[in-house]
């Protein structure tokens, strides 16, 4: 059995000052969170490619990271949504984002385990709030009308967003079930790769696994119910 982690963010600052001075609002040196992130997530599919070139990875579980890696990126495009205003007068509460700051640079763990509570909800909070048109031409009727920044409306306008992401899905969540895949090999016993992928709550990283096995048994394992429970994965 294998594992990936997805590589941790630098903390550091490398950005050179030097020694003319700068406004405090503005810092070059510190990108949004999840730019940063995103950054990451892109870069993953490159390495996928060279791990794949010299042979540390093969094409099936390449095309499974692919997977994994696109759902992260939603999810991250997700919390960007949730937490684009953070400071700034909203009319509503909105709490900090938390990132592990210290280790991994990623959201911490009980970031992943509120979005699932939020999905399983996404349809309501989408009933009750008004059309994204309707929140664009009321912001741009602020700007125009009343010569004010519009952060409450923009507030909305992001959570609505945030929803809308939530309720497509295709998500990295802090556990992804076990799913199957066959194996196209030439030897006398089907071989199958199973993977799995969780958001790991002691480094907050979400790590993927791979387990490559033979199967003995009489029914093929993804059709087998004693030996495969996860019948509603995606067996191939």
């Amino acid at each position: 059995m294998s594992a990936i982690s997805i590589g941790t963010v630098d903390n550091e600052n490398r950005c050179d000052t030097g020694s003319r001075p700068r406004r405090p609002e503005r810092n070059p040196c510190q990108p949004p969170v999840f730019a940063k992130v995103e950054q990451i997530t892109g870069y993953l599919a490159r390495v996928a490619a060279v791990m794949q070139a010299d042979g540390s990875l093969n094409k099936d579980k390449v095309e499974i990271l692919a997977t994994y890696v696109q759902g992260l990126s939603y999810t991250f495009r997700a919390l960007s949504m949730k937490y684009p205003l953070v400071g700034r007068d909203t009319g509503q509460r909105l709490g900090a984002r938390d990132m592990d700051s210290v280790e991994s640079g990623f959201p911490v763990f009980s970031e992943p385990l509120v979005m699932a509570n939020d999905a399983q909800q996404a349809g309501r909070h989408l009933g009750s709030m008004p059309s994204a048109e309707r929140l664009k031409a009321q912001m741009l009727g602020q700007i125009i009308g009343e010569r004010q920044i519009p952060s409450r409306l923009q507030f909305a306008l992001s959570q609505r967003k945030y929803y809308e992401d939530l309720r497509r899905g295709h998500l990295f969540w802090a556990q992804n079930d076990p799913e199957i895949r066959w194996l196209d090999t030439n030897e006398a016993r089907s071989r199958f790769l199973v993977h799995w992928a969780v958001y790991d709550s002691q480094v907050n990283l979400p790590t993927i696994y791979f387990m490559e096995v033979k199967d003995t048994g009489r029914a093929r394992m993804p059709r087998d119910e004693r030996r495969w429970p996860e019948r509603g994965s995606r067996g191939k």
